[in-house]
């Protein structure tokens, strides 16, 4: 992550886009990245740390062969047919074995809150979603093995060949177009992942408020906006928004909106180079000593000494025999 990077497209102007997307401010290619591998004569392996890929969601379309993903905890192995969805902060490396086909797609989480829903949510409304939850599916782990000859193959292939003519040209509206085929991408996720929709619904009643709350969050959690922000946006009363969250998580919306600062802020300090108040500065905070002391009130540590026990962990995995090649 450059200096640069938390500024790139500040979220408030994410959402003004929606009103005309041929007027971005940034090319597509800011927002994404494509690489095709085919048929390599050799393991090929992507460590995700890079400035294109590092604090990215991940796309993977596994035509042929085999491929291993390495998360923050554990692995995922799969075989050809497959489609593998990867939220952001959770892949560490991707590597297919010789003789493999398909695409890894790499995509800025704004990019895909911008095209998974505007906030309205509402089931049959104009929700860029169209009100399925795709943001819920895009905030998991996903490693769907796909039927050959079904015509799902040929639709995701179709998709993930359509992105990356569009990276490639960057013309007019190319956002709009990546964005369109990235919300067919997880409409597949959602129809072919078991068990995704199952989940979202298992909140009961307050399940439509709860994923409406989770969209505008996500849109707006580098804002700082309180619960009165949130329900306002909503259209609904504090009490309503609540009385929903509480249901489904066991938690006020105060604590979700905390959360969510927390993990994206853990996910910083633990990949990105720039220091604490550059971090602080991009998450919204005005204070880096303020960050300093949120994060020690809920981490139980200040955000450097979080930094340097992790990074000090990673080493001491790397030095193992596992870690040899």
């Amino acid at each position: 992550m450059t200096d640069q990077t938390p500024r790139q497209i500040p979220v408030s102007s994410a959402v003004e886009l929606t009103d005309n997307p041929f007027e971005d401010l940034l090319p597509v290619t800011t927002h994404a990245v494509m690489d095709r591998f085919d048929h390599p004569l050799s393991t090929q392996t992507w460590v995700m740390n890079d400035q294109a890929r590092r604090d990215r969601c991940h796309a993977i379309l596994l035509l042929g062969g085999r491929a291993e993903v390495g998360l923050r905890k554990g692995t995922i192995t799969c075989k050809a047919p497959a489609l593998v969805w990867l939220p952001l902060g959770e892949t560490q490396r991707f590597g297919v074995s010789a003789g493999s086909n398909g695409y890894l797609l790499s995509v800025a989480d704004d990019l895909v809150a911008r095209h998974c829903g505007d906030g309205s949510g509402i089931a049959g409304g104009n929700s860029a979603g169209g009100g399925l939850p795709l943001r819920f599916a895009a905030d998991t782990v996903h490693n769907v093995t796909l039927q050959e000859g079904l015509g799902n193959l040929v639709l995701l292939e179709r998709s993930f060949e359509a992105i990356r003519s569009e990276l490639m040209g960057n013309a007019l509206g190319a956002s709009l177009v990546v964005g369109a085929h990235l919300q067919i991408i997880l409409t597949m996720v959602l129809r072919l992942a078991e068990g995704v929709t199952a989940q979202r619904n298992q909140h009961g009643p307050g399940s439509i408020t709860f994923q409406r709350f989770l969209q505008v969050l996500e849109l707006h959690f580098r804002e700082h906006w309180n619960v009165t922000d949130y329900a306002k946006a909503l259209g609904v009363s504090e009490r309503r928004l609540g009385s929903a969250v509480l249901r489904a998580t066991g938690k006020p919306p105060l604590t979700i909106i905390h959360e969510r600062v927390l993990r994206e802020a853990c996910m910083r300090l633990e990949q990105s180079p720039l220091g604490v108040a550059q971090i602080a500065y991009g998450l919204g905070f005005r204070d880096p000593a303020y960050f300093s002391r949120f994060f020690k009130r809920y981490m139980g540590e200040a955000p450097g000494g979080y930094r340097r026990l992790r990074r000090a962990h990673e080493r001491v995995r790397d030095d193992t025999f596992a870690a040899w090649p």
